[in-house]
């Protein structure tokens, strides 16, 4: 069984057809998973949605999907509010549509067993939230790596020992950890967004940045070897600069610089 984990697209239909490209160039997979945060950003949401709406993948809501189908546009942030003004009925009915991240089934392995096999769950922050960090914890204006201790606490008996792959995102971050439990915890970092920040306005969260660092997309491909689960993170080239230029021309001149280097601005 290999896997191709995707997450965080947030409406960067070039990055996620880089991705797609490269899954083709490595010989395909068994199943694409998609964790959610699709179409979220001042870049091409209804593009985005309409491809995501054709592919026969297993994919799940993020924190940002259901914000983004909010009435009150004061209740979305500026990236939710951009993305629902560009989608049409089809794409709206999609992401109401999308598997919640919290049930229970993601987590057990039982949901999509015919596909997946009961070895392999999935969420988008954590079993327990869709707005936490499993494998990073936030510290000062940055986050860290969580300690064991840390993540075995936001996963607390939600995912059963027969589980040996859980696929997470939402932190943006590139990270596979192995667990003594032996279970293999897979971020694949995000398709689509390489930093960003949470306001200081956050009602769960002080303020702080993520970055990897990196402008390219990234994505995952676990497979299991011999019993094993094992995991790759791939990182792939687009052309970033051409969707830095497209998240300026909407006024986003922050998604902008953290399109083409990795990094959010810095105030001087």
């Amino acid at each position: 069984m290999k896997i191709a984990v995707m997450s965080d697209v947030h409406g960067n239909f070039s990055a996620l057809q880089a991705v797609v490209a490269d899954i083709a160039r490595r010989g395909g997979v068994d199943e694409v998973v998609n964790l959610g945060n699709m179409v979220s950003g001042p870049l091409m949401p209804l593009q985005t949605a309409h491809f995501l709406m054709r592919q026969d993948w297993l994919q799940i809501a993020g924190n940002h999907d259901p914000q983004v189908l909010q009435v009150a546009t004061g209740e979305r942030s500026t990236s939710d509010a951009f993305a629902a003004g560009e989608l049409d009925d089809p794409s709206r009915w999609w992401l109401a549509a999308l598997q919640d991240s919290l049930d229970e089934r993601l987590h057990t392995g039982e949901l999509w067993k015919e596909r997946l096999g009961t070895e392999v769950a999935l969420c988008h922050g954590t079993p327990r939230s869709t707005v936490e960090y499993l494998l990073e914890t936030a510290e000062g204006e940055g986050i860290r790596t969580a300690l064991a201790p840390e993540i075995a606490e936001r996963l607390g008996d939600r995912v059963p020992p027969h589980v040996r792959l859980l696929a997470c995102g939402h932190s943006h971050i590139p990270r596979v950890v192995r667990l003594t439990t032996s279970l293999l915890i897979v971020n694949p970092g995000a398709v689509g967004m390489p930093a960003y920040d949470v306001s200081r306005a956050h009602p769960l969260s002080s303020y702080h940045r993520v970055e990897n660092g990196s402008p390219d997309a990234h994505y995952a491909i676990a497979e299991r070897v011999d019993g094993q689960w094992h995991a790759a993170l791939i990182s792939v080239p687009y052309d970033a600069e051409a969707a830095a230029h497209l998240a300026a021309r909407n006024g986003r001149h922050d998604w902008a610089h953290a399109l083409r280097t990795g990094y959010m601005p810095r105030l001087l």
